[in-house]
């Protein structure tokens, strides 16, 4: 530890006593730890008194080789890059929360006759954005309103573009078919609006307009159109009447309770979107010595504070922006500077508030109930998981087992063939370690070939960059098992100090659940494990098994379903688009194109004589 003090004592002579942010590396130049300061040199100073550290920062001071230091203009702004960074490099010691989903937004896009549309991901320019939403189900739900009410498209540019009459939409009323010209530009645009200002919030507003539209329509005697207003207003009516969480305190704003309990901690977020409850989430810190080390209560609360602030900066990194109101049951460390981070990022007002009475109290009040729920059931399903995962350590005579990697395969006949792989560990199933491969080698029916693919691409990636789980699990039995074997070996993975337990599921005779055999590699041999019947370890195995099954599936069905809408055509050298809505609005199919002549081909606008050959050529 003198090492890193001594560090950082030389590093103190000539830092500034300026807002910026730190980053500590080790020897190796691998990263350990990103922070943020309003004066960088008062902020250090802290390191070099190990008696004020807890143990995690005490071995992280130890550890450290080298200080990164970069000045920034304010506060606010070191508190964004320290976020950011955070984010993206994930260091070792920095109070990470696990958060790996990108949530959907609603957006309203930019083109000349904008269509509304769910949206994952980075914002595009001059589109309008609303949310995020914390599930899919609240976005569609949104989704299907604004059809109802508003009547915008929903299809894609390409489609808009090549339409020559309305589509079913039209027909159900949910599209005012602008492709064909079934409303003006100016009605449309006016629609635009009113579905702009409502997901904004100005539900009121909008529904006076269109009663003020429908009374103007039927004084007019058109009757049809003040028909299909009626319909709008009472679909915006019956969405505002079912809700049964509205709150007049609050129209875009988000919610967040941190609770302490049993030496964990969690996080409840509620979120609002245009007065109505939006849907809720819950967080979990990776890390908690930190707040674990004093028991001194000031001293607590003080980080807890800080890993509020930490949470927050780093919920809205990245393609989430802050609505203009934040509640938090606790004050977050440095509010005010985060408050100013927050309006820099959302270029608008953002306020952060602790409530102490009224409504927005309640939903706060509500927010820490469902956080010590929460809380509750993860401890009680973490100990079960945890208690199964040492009782499995003990039957493979390993120490124990930080994460089990789980493999299956999945295709139809050797076509669109894919593997999964799941993991999971003492706290549970670990979705963020979960990934998809797609087979190179085979399009033939051979399982053993494409498993032995898959773990050779793992293991050499894993032996490579680290990572490697504790214990490798094939769905298959025996035989799949001897191919994981083979790669061990043929990898190296057998010759590491410590390699990881190779182990096969086997289902029973008649593929019943319950009748599973597990097999594990020991030296030169393949021993069963003896597992009852009734096992929680068995019945776990079985969970982390099925759980491979439906991810490898779900991600099959994809495969297949996108290949099932490609045609011949798509795979023609020089044949966009373009070219292939000619060819079949020429031909009337692909069946067509098929039948066709080379002259036949050579006639069509756009499809040269050497490109004819080639598409007569291809097809023949």
């Amino acid at each position: 530890m003198q090492d890193g003090i001594h560090l950082l004592k030389e590093k103190l002579k000539s830092l500034p006593k300026t807002p910026g942010v730190y980053r500590m590396l080790n020897e190796e130049g691998s990263l350990l730890y990103v922070g943020k300061a309003k004066n960088l040199k008062a902020r250090l100073t802290n390191y070099t008194q190990p008696e004020g550290l807890s143990t995690r920062i005490r071995k992280m001071v130890f550890e450290t080789r080298e200080l990164v230091i970069v000045e920034t203009p304010s506060e606010a702004e070191a508190l964004l890059l320290e976020a950011n960074l955070i984010k993206t490099l994930k260091p070792k010691y920095n109070i990470l929360f696990r958060d790996d989903a990108s949530y959907l937004s609603v957006v309203i896009t930019s083109e000349e006759t904008p269509r509304i549309a769910s949206h994952r991901g980075a914002k595009r320019k001059n589109a309008t954005y609303f949310g995020p939403y914390p599930s899919a189900g609240a976005v569609y739900q949104t989704l299907d309103l604004m059809e109802k009410a508003f009547r915008l498209r929903t299809c894609a540019e390409s489609t808009f573009k090549n339409r020559t009459r309305p589509c079913l939409k039209y027909d159900i009323k949910r599209c005012s078919a602008p492709c064909v010209g079934k409303i003006t530009p100016a009605a449309y645009a006016q629609s635009v609006q009113q579905a702009k200002a409502f997901l904004g919030g100005k539900r009121t507003e909008v529904t006076s307009q269109l009663q003020n539209q429908m009374e103007n329509a039927s004084v007019a005697e058109h009757y049809e159109e003040a028909a299909a207003l009626r319909d709008r207003i009472r679909a915006i009516g019956a969405v505002t009447n079912a809700s049964t969480a509205m709150s007049h305190a609050l129209h875009d704003a988000d919610i967040f309770a941190l609770v302490l309990q049993g030496g964990k901690i969690a996080v409840q977020a509620f979120y609002y979107r245009a007065g109505q409850h939006a849907g809720n989430h819950t967080f979990y810190p990776k890390h908690l010595e930190e707040f674990l080390t004093s028991e001194d209560s000031i001293a607590q609360e003080t980080s807890l504070s800080e890993a509020f602030r930490l949470f927050l900066a780093l919920h809205y990194a990245g393609a989430r922006t802050p609505p203009p109101l934040i509640l938090t049951n606790t004050p977050p460390q440095d509010a005010g500077t985060l408050a100013e981070a927050l309006s820099l990022t959302a270029s608008k007002k953002v306020k952060i508030e602790t409530p102490s009475r009224g409504e927005k109290k309640e939903i706060i009040t509500q927010a820490e109930k469902n956080a010590i729920s929460a809380l509750t059931r993860k401890t009680a399903e973490e100990g079960g998981w945890q208690e199964q995962m040492t009782v499995f350590a003990g039957l493979l005579n390993i120490p124990e087992i930080e994460s089990v990697e789980c493999y299956d395969i999945s295709n139809i006949s050797g076509k669109y063939p894919v593997a999964s792989l799941v993991s999971a560990g003492p706290e549970g199933l670990q979705k963020h370690r979960y990934r998809r491969f797609q087979i190179q080698s085979k399009d033939t029916p051979d399982d053993y070939a494409m498993m032995r693919e898959v773990l050779t691409r793992r293991i050499t990636k894993g032996l490579k960059e680290g990572g490697l789980p504790s214990v490798f699990l094939v769905d298959g039995g025996k035989g799949q098992l001897n191919v994981l074997v083979q790669v061990a070996k043929a990898t190296g993975l057998l010759e590491v100090e410590h390699p990881p337990a190779l182990v096969g599921i086997a289902k029973g005779e008649f593929r019943d659940k319950g009748l599973e055999t597990l097999f594990h590699h020991t030296g030169e041999t393949l021993e069963e494990l003896p597992i009852p019947f009734n096992s929680p370890l068995k019945f776990m195995l079985q969970q982390v098994r099925d759980e491979a099954h439906r991810f490898a599936i779900t991600y099959h069905r994809s495969k297949r379903g996108k290949g099932l809408t490609k045609s011949k055509l798509d795979n023609i050298p020089g044949i966009g688009a373009k070219k292939k809505k000619a060819l079949i609005l020429h031909f009337g199919s692909v069946a067509g194109v098929e039948g066709a002549s080379l002259t036949q081909l050579q006639s069509i606008e756009g499809i040269s004589a050497p490109l004819a050959q080639t598409i007569y050529d291809y097809l023949h």
